[in-house]
């Protein structure tokens, strides 16, 4: 290693600053919905699978099944989704929205178009399109992980 390489030079800092940042900015937002930003990720992909099986939504969101149930629990309490058992596989459970969550999912909607804006428009689209390949393209070498 350089001499000159320093802790903050290593990519796991510089992610976890960025994505810190990125965080707290949706949470700026979302906290006047009383949302967080996992939950805000809950809604956003329910508006587009509605019906999502637990296990998938657990992948879709990189969580363990765990820390899913006491997540979709909050959110059950508050009224914005309901789970009920999957018709062909008893052992499944699907989410879905509530009319409550749909409302909030289609308000979000429109806010997480303008945040998104807002940070890629600090980009060339060419830059953006080849910030977007590579963050796609790190790869953890071991995926047991």
């Amino acid at each position: 290693m350089p001499a000159d390489y320093y802790s903050t030079d290593f990519l796991c800092f510089k992610l976890g600053k960025v994505y810190r940042n990125v965080q707290r900015y949706y949470e700026y937002y979302l906290s006047k919905f009383g949302l967080t930003t996992v939950q805000f990720f809950v809604i956003n992909i329910l508006v587009n699978q509605d019906g999502i099986r637990f296990k998938d939504l657990a992948l879709a969101l990189s969580i363990e099944g765990a820390t899913l149930t006491g997540l979709l629990d909050r959110m059950e309490r508050a009224d914005l989704l309901r789970r009920s058992p999957d018709p062909d596989d008893r052992r499944s459970i699907l989410i879905f929205l509530t009319s409550k969550g749909q409302e909030v999912g289609n308000q979000l909607k429109n806010l997480a178009v303008d945040l998104d804006s807002n940070i890629r428009n600090q980009f060339s689209v060419e830059d953006y399109k080849q910030f977007l390949l590579v963050l796609d393209n790190i790869v953890v070498p071991d995926q047991r992980i």
